[in-house]
């Protein structure tokens, strides 16, 4: 995979092409095999990271590390060709930071590259997007398989369903070790508060009836980040340009919160029906 090729198949702003382009014809820096070791090992990350930015110094829209991380991720696709994954799911998974990019920009009026610290999960091809989830495979203390929910995710129940179903064939044909490994999502988007704010055919509590819960905090705040795009903290200058801000900025003023909860994948969802050959289908819906 050639970077310029990369750049178009993730859609990335011209302005950014540009300046990634003027950042590699001005590089003087080189990736060790060490720190690129640590860059992709979960125990390692946050280190790995942390050096990486200081060996590339200023980087206020962090144009830099995002070129160093890109030219990781063309060597990630090589892993993808040996496993035999499907360049669609690299395509999807690696334009997590164009939709963060994009994001920066819709909220603060500038295109700036701030999650490096969460690329090497799709650089160790530990996180990959089907369908309208995330999925990170997770191995520490115990195996557990994580959902994310991207932020453009269209949760309709029959979105939901295929993205599950192309996952476990997924992980059946290309992680077998995984197959009986829960599946867990920890997330605003699970809080039992919701059901207060939300009307019962919503997607978000359409999205809640797949899970089981096991735990809810609800001290977190993250879901005003989430819901308030640029706001950090509770007042009365958050928006109200949405049904769920205006409720929920009713119920944060009220002295209440949202919180966060943890649940586990209904075991009726984790069935793997289909054993035919895997095959992965990106429709132009889905893109």
């Amino acid at each position: 995979m050639e970077l310029t090729k990369l750049y178009q198949l993730l859609e990335l702003p011209k302005v950014i092409i540009i300046e990634l382009k003027e950042y590699e014809n001005n590089r003087k820096i080189n990736i060790t095999s060490d720190l690129k070791k640590h860059l992709l090992n979960r125990e390692l990350w946050k280190e790995g990271v942390k050096t990486l930015q200081e060996l590339i110094g200023d980087d206020y829209k962090g144009i830099k590390i995002l070129w160093e991380m890109l030219n990781l991720a063309c060597e990630s696709y090589i892993e993808y060709e040996k496993k035999k994954i499907p360049i669609e799911i690299y395509i999807e998974t690696m334009k997590f930071c164009t939709r963060f990019i994009k994001d920066y920009k819709r909220v603060y009026g500038e295109y700036k590259f701030v999650w490096a610290w969460w690329f090497p999960r799709q650089l160790s091809l530990q996180e990959f997007r089907i369908g309208c989830l995330e999925y990170e495979f997770i191995e520490s203390d115990k195996k557990i398989i994580s959902i994310h929910i991207p932020s453009d995710a269209i949760l309709k129940e029959k979105k939901i369903l295929k993205s599950l179903n192309d996952f476990i064939n997924f992980r059946e044909t290309f992680f077998p070790t995984w197959i009986n490994t829960k599946i867990y999502c920890n997330s605003w988007l699970l809080s039992p508060v919701l059901k207060e704010l939300l009307d019962k055919n919503s997607n978000i509590i359409n999205f809640q009836k797949f899970f089981i819960i096991e735990s809810v905090d609800y001290e977190k705040l993250s879901a005003l980040k989430w819901v308030f795009p640029g706001h950090t903290e509770i007042s009365d200058n958050l928006p109200e340009n949405t049904s769920l801000q205006r409720k929920m900025k009713k119920y944060l003023l009220s002295g209440k919160n949202i919180g966060c909860a943890k649940g586990y994948l209904n075991p009726v969802y984790t069935t793997f029906q289909n054993k035919k050959e895997y095959k992965y289908t990106l429709t132009k819906e889905g893109l």
